[in-house]
């Protein structure tokens, strides 16, 4: 991983990235615990479940969920109740290229999306370009999409449970985010969630300190971007990020501040004030983020990972309903959480 950070560091300083930030060395602010088999199989259940549950209603209003609101698994795409998408088949990819290599290999990565690509359920555009790119030979530095949509943060978890060094995690997740978003936004989104994953699962409280600890670690990286919202002409997720704890207990206002799109500076937000404001209440987390319209899988996706982090699979799967955990991907997530932990 070494080479590529350095080779990939080289080229994008160049350029004219900020990577400052990596300079200042990163360790855990608390006494980490030893990762279990249960933290990792309850974040990858966590994203899988919120990645099913969101799936069939991704896009529509949260205005008329308030109606009819998912409690349950539902068919989507063409496809049985439980079925995951892009957000969990991609993850897992990243979790075995992890386990297979020992480290973050790019090249490796390239492969597995490429073999996984046509079988993508519901990828988005800047992760289909790339994919298109990386197909015809694009070099994996080069091929990813300027975009800041969420595709590099929802499949960055697995990032945060292999690594120990909060360095590691934050190198490897600059990486993986590149190779299909080639965007300083898209990858500070990679970063901080992969951090924020480590730093649950490893017995970090689950509060406002751990995500802006894990804000810290981006800071400079990013270039402040446009958004749709009325009163901020440009914004940083950093910046976004530091709001979050204003509005915990309040997700409707939160909703309406961030919003809830595919623009990780939306969906990532939204989905930390909804987590952060009941960690030890999933079913909640889980149907509050699924309802809220938008971009609801990968919302709930990316809370999943910190809920199953935090919690561990016994806890998740106690305070949740069993049907949740009737997901496409169980085989292969019980496979993977074996591998994970020695």
């Amino acid at each position: 991983m070494e080479t590529a950070w350095q080779q990939v560091r080289r080229a994008l300083e160049a350029e004219g990235w900020n990577l400052d930030a990596f300079e200042r060395p990163l360790s855990w602010p608390f006494e980490p615990r030893p990762l279990t088999v249960g933290r990792v199989r309850g974040t990858l259940f966590g994203v899988a479940i919120g990645d099913a549950l969101g799936a069939p209603v991704e896009g529509r209003p949260g205005s008329r969920r308030a109606a009819a609101p998912v409690r349950r698994l539902l068919p989507h795409h063409e496809r049985p109740a439980g079925t995951v998408t892009d957000d969990t088949q991609l993850t897992l990819a990243v979790a075995s290229s992890l386990l297979e290599r020992g480290t973050l290999d790019p090249e490796d990565l390239v492969r597995r999306f490429l073999r996984t690509g046509p079988e993508l359920v519901g990828a988005g555009w800047a992760t289909r370009q790339a994919l298109e790119r990386l197909g015809r030979g694009a070099a994996w530095w080069l091929a990813g999409s300027a975009s800041a949509g969420n595709g590099a943060a929802m499949r960055a978890a697995p990032v945060g449970l292999f690594f120990e060094s909060p360095d590691a995690i934050r190198r490897a997740a600059f990486l993986q985010a590149l190779v299909t978003h080639r965007d300083p936004t898209a990858v500070a989104s990679s970063i901080v969630h992969a951090l924020w994953v480590g730093w649950l699962a490893r017995g970090g409280p689950a509060d406002a300190g751990a995500l802006a600890w894990a804000v810290a670690a981006v800071d400079g990286l990013e270039r402040p971007l446009a958004t749709r919202h009325r009163k901020r002409r440009s914004v940083t997720l950093a910046g976004l990020l530091r709001e979050v704890g204003g509005f915990q207990g309040r997700p409707q206002e939160a909703f309406e501040h961030f919003r809830t799109g595919a623009f990780v500076l939306e969906s990532l937000p939204s989905a930390a004030a909804v987590f952060l404001s009941h960690p030890e209440e999933p079913e909640a987390v889980f149907l509050t983020l699924v309802n809220a319209g938008g971009d609801t899988d990968t919302m709930a996706a990316l809370a999943g990972a910190w809920l199953g982090a935090y919690l561990g699979d016994r806890k998740l799967r106690s305070r949740t309903p069993s049907e949740w955990w009737q997901v496409s991907a169980a085989a292969e997530i019980e496979r993977i959480s074996r591998l994970g932990v020695a």
